[in-house]
C-alpha cells in the first residue's frame, strides 16, 4: 500500500506504455547494508 504521506506525488505502480518519462529512478535494497539508487535522466 501506498504511504499516505506520497499521496499526490507522480508515483508509478504498474506498466506505462506509450508515456514518455524525463526521469526515473530505481531502488535496490540488500542484506548487510547493501543499497543502491540508479536515477536516469533523458540527455536533451
Amino acid at each position: 500500500d501506498l504511504d499516505p504521506a506520497a499521496e499526490g506525488m507522480p508515483v508509478v505502480r504498474e506498466t506505462q506504455n506509450g508515456v514518455r518519462l524525463n526521469c526515473v529512478m530505481s531502488n535496490s535494497f540488500g542484506f548487510g547494508g547493501t543499497n543502491a539508487t540508479l536515477v536516469v535522466k533523458r540527455f536533451e
